[in-house]
């Protein structure tokens, strides 16, 4: 089973990607406007047919948006998200209750894998970011014949941790913020309370601090290195992706080189990234629930989608 991966719009001004497997897509975030997610899946020969369920990272305004959780209400459209991220949600607008009153609404935890599909599984890990409670996620897919991929998904958050290198080792797709260059970033006309905010650990990465972390998950991946690096959530006004890029690729010049660097941007699509089956390994697979050290994580049981049992 062969799939796909789309980063739709990435920036402070809304972020969803898509991941598509046959007969299952994943929205993650969906801080779009509906007519602007219509028109980017319309460019990759998408629709909203092709989404099956949505995966909330966390609750700033530019991955959600009210309009777009009224049509994942009027399409039966599952949402994913943490109950904290819940409680927000239920104060912040009402398109969320009318989503939980359909019974559209799917909870998960740190550190659970729970399955979307027989075969489509997700673990979230928190991260530091100033939105309790941020995750990234790794999705991967284990099918009957032992074959599988996985993409790892970070969006936004200020520092790397052991947990997120573990959880990301041997991941097919690197999805990682690579958010500001440092000089750009201090030399700005941004207010210093914001400057100190995005350079916290609780802020954003740089593409210092983004490369040096994709080098630690590199390294913990042994056999089973990323053939992509997707960098997310370039600022407009901090970074130039010919920056994020040469941090990038100086990392793969050294530990990789046919891995191929990609610049998510705010205002078109990315490329697509086809993902190919390989032989399941220890660093790629998460159906025992083990992680890359040997740490047992909880399987939260919970059924797949209805239609999605085989």
């Amino acid at each position: 089973m062969s799939g796909r991966f789309t980063v739709l719009a990435s920036g402070s001004s809304g972020n969803a990607a898509l991941l598509e497997t046959p007969g299952f897509g994943l929205l993650i975030d969906c801080g779009l406007h509906p007519r602007v997610l219509t028109a980017r899946l319309r460019e990759i020969g998408a629709t909203w047919d092709s989404i099956n369920a949505v995966l909330l990272s966390h609750t700033h305004s530019d991955h959600w948006k009210p309009l777009l959780l009224a049509d994942l209400r009027s399409r039966k459209i599952p949402l994913y998200a943490h109950p904290q991220q819940c409680d927000f949600l239920t104060t912040a607008t009402p398109t969320y209750e009318h989503l939980a009153r359909a019974g559209l609404i799917c909870n998960y935890r740190n550190d659970h894998v729970f399955a979307l599909t027989q075969s489509l599984s997700v673990r979230p890990i928190q991260v530091s970011h100033d939105s309790d409670p941020t995750f990234a996620f790794r999705i991967d897919l284990n099918d009957a014949a032992g074959l599988s991929w996985s993409v790892g998904y970070a969006s936004d958050l200020g520092c790397g941790s052991v947990e997120l290198i573990e959880a990301f080792a041997g991941v097919d797709v690197l999805a990682l913020e690579y958010n500001h260059d440092l000089t750009l970033e201090q030399a700005s006309r941004r207010p210093r309370f914001l400057v100190d905010r995005v350079l916290s650990n609780r802020g954003h990465l740089s593409n210092s601090q983004a490369a040096e972390l994709t080098r630690s998950i590199v390294k913990a991946s042994e056999n089973r290195i990323p053939h992509h690096l997707v960098q997310l959530h370039l600022s407009r006004e901090c970074n130039r992706p010919e920056l994020s890029l040469v941090a990038g690729q100086a990392v793969f010049a050294e530990l990789s080189p046919t891995t191929e660097v990609v610049v998510a941007r705010q205002d078109t699509v990315a490329k697509s990234i086809v993902l190919h089956e390989q032989p399941m390994s220890a660093m790629s697979s998460i159906a025992d629930t083990t992680g890359a050290t040997g740490k047992r994580f909880g399987l939260t049981h919970q059924p797949p989608l209805p239609g999605f049992e085989t």
